[in-house]
């Protein structure tokens, strides 16, 4: 990954933009569910708590960046779709 796509992804994190952030949750739990793979299989392979996952999907929080790439690796899920940098 280039800097300039690192910082790109650090700034819509840090947007103060509701809606975005939310474009971005609804994304994520809709490629998390396409998966077929249960919350807590994912939060296995990538090594955090079952409970992180559904947060997810109950309430605003949003992963990590180094989070957000290894959930996408595990459920084979375009991280530019989810965070809205495309639109498919």
């Amino acid at each position: 990954m280039s800097n300039i796509f690192n910082i790109l992804i650090v700034n819509i994190y840090n947007m103060k933009d509701d809606v975005l952030k939310e474009l971005i949750r609804k994304r994520l739990i809709e490629e998390i569910d396409a998966s077929g793979l249960s919350y807590a299989e994912i939060a296995k392979q990538i090594g955090v708590n079952r409970t992180n996952i559904s947060q997810y999907k109950n309430t605003k929080k949003l992963p990590s960046v180094e989070t957000l790439a290894r959930i996408c690796g595990v459920i084979g899920a375009d991280s530019n779709y989810i965070l809205g940098l495309t639109n498919n």
